[in-house]
């Protein structure tokens, strides 16, 4: 009957807070039409059932009965205190929700108006936010607390809190719907497969993928990499990144990746290009060692962003468990001139979230053609790079004719499959990071509108070489 309690101090016992589980609206609902003495009678004999299994040392003082923020009740409750409950006194100690799962329809994940909630294997996510991302409408009967779902000739009713829908005026089974402050919570995969759409879920990263049928999916196997898969499906890792809504290329095995197509043929469709830019959040427990830079560095953030977002300064110091909120960035892959040409990337708000310090990436000289391996290790104004191997270095230095230079040259920088116009020198210089990759320092590549460190201005010779790769000049 309950979900989850609350526990507060005083001097003579506890206060304990209990959480009606809104999966039983209709029991709740009754209790409301019973008399007073029947209803505290009903809540005291289940309250105390609730103490005995899980709180059974405890002098309970006082009992308070919720339904989500509505108080049902007040009770007055005593029981025996022991030195051993000392110990439970806390905040809310267990819960019958999991609220971490992700909804995402057709390659895009749908921001929910209420979190998605994983109960025993089924997911629940707020109806309108479905309906609306698969293009179905809700309507709602206050009076017979019924729901309604209509999408082309499908039609599906339910009452809110039973286990059992009309489908096109059939009955059926459903796992029983709730609301959870205002918002009505359904069953996903009983609502998308009524209105025909397909269903998956995925262990590895929590998420449950709806579909039109125009959404084929891949299971990434052991030793898969997101090239290996999109070249194997006809697309470029950038699309195959994009359309699963992917901020670095790391995958696990278990994984569904969204392979999109076009209706009735089996070429892939075009990535979701010039798409907009977006921004998520999750959250990270700090763990022994951590700094806000080795942070930044993990999750590919610029220190000062990530400082920024949790309120912190370069002398805040870090406590173990302390939570931050780290920004996801999902850039929007943007059409190219052609084949050969790279996307025209800003480096402050695209470019270094693509390219961030200790990523390889496949540099090719736009003029010759010659490719070579790089890694960024360093720089926040533009990218400071190093040759991986003395092979890499080698054919740099063959590049610009025999000799590192400052010359800048039109190159495109291929990381995870995303081609991005840049502009390089070759000039070793400062400090490097690589060993035997005979080369004494590291050199800069530059994005759109990156600067210089000195004087943290644009240098024009650069920007324009950067154009000559994206086919702009």
């Amino acid at each position: 009957m309950f979900i989850q309690h609350k526990l507060t101090e005083s001097d003579d016992g506890y206060e304990l807070i209990l959480y009606l589980d809104p999966m039983l609206t209709e029991f709740s609902e009754e209790l409301g039409r019973r008399g007073r003495r029947k209803r505290e009678k009903s809540l005291r004999e289940n309250a105390a059932q609730y103490i005995r299994e899980k709180l059974p040392d405890l002098k309970i003082k006082t009992i308070k009965v919720m339904l989500g923020t509505t108080l049902i009740a007040t009770l007055a409750f005593a029981g025996p205190l022991t030195q051993k409950a000392k110990a439970a006194e806390s905040t809310v100690v267990q819960s019958a929700y999991q609220q971490n799962a992700k909804l995402v329809v057709d390659g895009n994940q749908v921001q929910l108006s209420s979190p998605a909630v994983n109960r025993n294997g089924t997911v629940y996510v707020p109806v309108r936010d479905l309906a609306n991302a698969v293009g179905a409408t809700v309507w709602w009967n206050a009076e017979s607390k019924t729901v309604g779902i209509n999408m082309g000739e499908t039609r599906i009713a339910f009452i809110i809190g039973s286990d059992k829908a009309r489908v096109n005026g059939i009955q059926v089974s459903m796992a029983p719907s709730y609301i959870v402050n205002g918002i009505t919570m359904v069953p996903v995969r009983f609502v998308a497969e009524s209105l025909g759409q397909t269903v998956s879920w995925c262990d590895v990263t929590n998420t449950i993928y709806v579909g039109t049928g125009k959404v084929q999916t891949y299971t990434v196997k052991s030793g898969d990499t997101l090239w290996k898969i999109a070249n194997a499906h006809g697309l470029s890792a950038g699309t195959l990144q994009a359309v699963n809504g992917l901020s670095g290329t790391t995958i696990y095995p278990g994984q569904q990746l969204i392979i999109k197509k076009d209706a009735g043929t089996s070429n892939p469709a075009p990535a979701p290009a010039p798409a907009a830019n977006t921004v998520t959040y999750q959250t990270y427990t700090v763990q022994p060692g951590d700094t806000i830079w080795d942070l930044s560095i993990k999750f590919g953030l610029p220190q000062q962003e990530l400082l920024k977002v949790n309120n912190l300064t370069t002398s805040s110091v870090l406590s173990i468990g302390q939570k931050l909120t780290i920004p996801v960035h999902h850039i929007a892959v943007k059409a190219t001139v052609s084949p050969k040409h790279g996307e025209y990337l800003d480096w402050w708000t695209e470019a270094q979230y693509l390219f961030p310090i200790n990523k390889v990436a496949t540099v090719t000289d736009f003029k010759t053609g010659r490719s070579f391996k790089v890694k960024r290790t360093i720089g926040a104004n533009h990218a400071d790079c190093e040759p991986l191997t003395a092979s890499d270095a080698a054919i740099i230095k063959e590049i610009w004719g025999g000799s590192y230079s400052w010359t800048e040259r039109a190159v495109i920088v291929n990381v995870d499959g995303r081609k991005i116009a840049a502009s390089m020198s070759s000039m070793p210089h400062d400090i490097s990071y690589i060993k035997d990759n005979n080369f004494n320092g590291h050199f800069d590549i530059h994005f759109k509108n990156s600067t210089r460190h000195n004087d943290g201005k644009v240098t024009e010779a650069h920007q324009q070489q950067i154009k000559v790769a994206a086919g702009l000049v």
